[in-house]
């Protein structure tokens, strides 16, 4: 018997980055999702996001200050700032930013940081002070009330990223004030956290900072220089200047490069930002919003689906760098390279999302029209394996797509996604209204309602009646 090697068509589900990427996207809730956008936004100079003015609530576009349909007030929305830590040095950083938006006069030229609880009118109980504010009221422990109109002045003109926009000339000269004065100020101002907060620029930040952490750290010893005399070079990574003139390797100057990058900020008002949307969320109730509207029309459902209304991507063709040598600007074309492709590949997995999102609501539709229509006792039985099939998906993606996902339905309720593959719903609505038509003489047990869905021909076991009644938050016959 001979062997010979023969050829065989053979499919190989191989796994990628793109599909992994893709995978996680899909399973983000509305508020992750949120959080994934801004930070992407965040670290990659080549990605525009748009974010239109829509209410996250029931999806209605804001002009004015509330939506007028469910009442709900609007926010300002605004692109997020870059953080430190990503890899955009600090000269392109700056004219990133000199080519961003506004001044708010009103909010002492910070605009306040997003949450979802700013559409509630009752969520404002429990929203903390702005940084402006917080800044004011601590320096009212240190000053005089002399002082106040100089500190309301300086806090007044800090800009977005926590910097002072105007000279203390300027001011003093505006108030009618000694320029002492005014210095002394500031230097309190510059004592209070977030650290750097009032610097006039990037080097006196960090130096605030890096001052203040000296008091109970001790620093890299190249720390000081590098921040006080190259942070130019530093930027660019113009190492061997650095290295020559302090007599130091090129490692020792990385190590001390780090130091900065992961304890010093540009930006401290962002960072006060951060902190404070973070501690809303926690102290704050928590409200869910629907990802998907489902409304009724004439001839039929209509899909809408909040974030893409939300969102508009685009990827940035122009480069803020216009004086550079041909080195520099190779190097400037291979970095935005890499981020058109990490920008494209950001707005495949999205534009995925939406795509496989409005597929499976589609069919949902399609199967559960008359639970739709009527409620929830006309809800059917319909698995997540059932919808793979039909679309040609694979049951992970589906179970992926529906987790921490709602919708609104057509008669104003909130449902979890989950839930129209939850068989029990029209048994628990059954079972609930059967407990509220109850005798208050005469609470019905477990096992009388276990006999009475059984008349109805829904047979379930007394533990199962159990279970449903502790699902649904009511309590025992003895307990009602």
């Amino acid at each position: 018997m001979r062997l010979e090697p023969t050829l065989r068509a053979e499919q190989v589900l191989r796994v990628n980055a793109k599909l992994i990427e893709s995978n996680n996207i899909l399973h983000l809730s509305a508020d992750e999702l949120e959080r994934v956008v801004n930070q992407e936004q965040m670290q990659n100079p080549a990605l525009e996001v748009t974010e239109c003015r829509v209410c996250l609530f029931c999806g209605t576009q804001i002009y004015g200050q509330e939506c007028t349909i469910c009442g709900r007030l609007a926010r300002t929305t605004r692109p997020l700032p870059l953080l430190y830590e990503q890899t955009m040095p600090f000269w392109e950083q700056q004219s990133f930013y000199a080519q961003q938006g506004s001044f708010d006069t009103d909010n002492y030229a910070f605009i306040q940081a997003d949450s979802d609880d700013a559409y509630d009118p009752l969520a404002h109980i429990s929203i903390g002070e702005t940084v402006a504010e917080a800044l004011l009221q601590e320096l009212e422990t240190l000053l005089s009330p002399a002082d106040a109109l100089i500190a309301e002045q300086l806090v007044g003109n800090l800009n977005e990223r926590g910097y002072l926009e105007v000279s203390i000339q300027e001011i003093a000269e505006y108030l009618s004030v000694p320029l002492e004065r005014v210095a002394y100020v500031l230097k309190q101002l510059q004592t209070l956290e977030p650290g750097g907060i009032g610097a006039r620029d990037l080097r006196e930040c960090l130096l605030i900072q890096l001052q203040a952490l000296s008091t109970h750290e001790t620093p890299h010893p190249l720390i000081h220089t590098l921040v006080d005399r190259y942070l130019e070079q530093v930027a660019r990574n113009q190492f061997h200047k650095i290295v020559r003139d302090v007599k130091q390797s090129e490692q020792e100057i990385r190590t001390a490069l780090l130091y900065i990058r992961s304890r010093l900020y540009p930006f401290p008002a962002y960072i006060y930002q951060q902190s404070t949307r973070y501690t809303q969320h926690s102290s704050g109730a928590a409200y869910i919003r629907p990802d998907i509207i489902i409304r009724s029309r004439d001839l039929g459902f209509e899909i809408e689906l909040i974030e893409e209304k939300r969102y508009h991507f685009n990827i940035k063709t122009h480069c803020y760098i216009q004086q550079v040598n041909k080195k520099t600007m190779g190097n400037i074309q291979h970095y935005m390279q890499f981020y058109d492709t990490r920008a494209k590949l950001f707005i495949d997995c999205i534009q995925r999302r939406w795509s496989i999102l409005k597929r499976i609501t589609e069919f949902v539709i399609d199967f559960q029209g008359e639970f739709l229509e009527k409620g929830r006792r006309y809800l059917r039985v319909l698995t997540r394996a059932q919808v793979a099939e039909q679309l040609g998906l694979s049951e992970g993606t589906i179970s992926r797509a529906t987790a921490n996902k709602y919708t609104l339905l057509p008669n104003g309720h909130l449902m979890a996604f989950a839930d129209f593959f939850d068989g029990s719903l029209a048994t628990k609505d059954i079972l609930r209204n059967l407990i509220q038509a109850e005798n208050p003489n005469h609470h019905l047990s477990d096992e009388e309602l276990a006999r009475l869905l059984m008349a109805q021909g829904i047979p379930l076991a007394r533990r199962t009646v159990t279970k449903y009644r502790e699902e649904m938050g009511i309590a025992s016959s003895r307990g009602r």
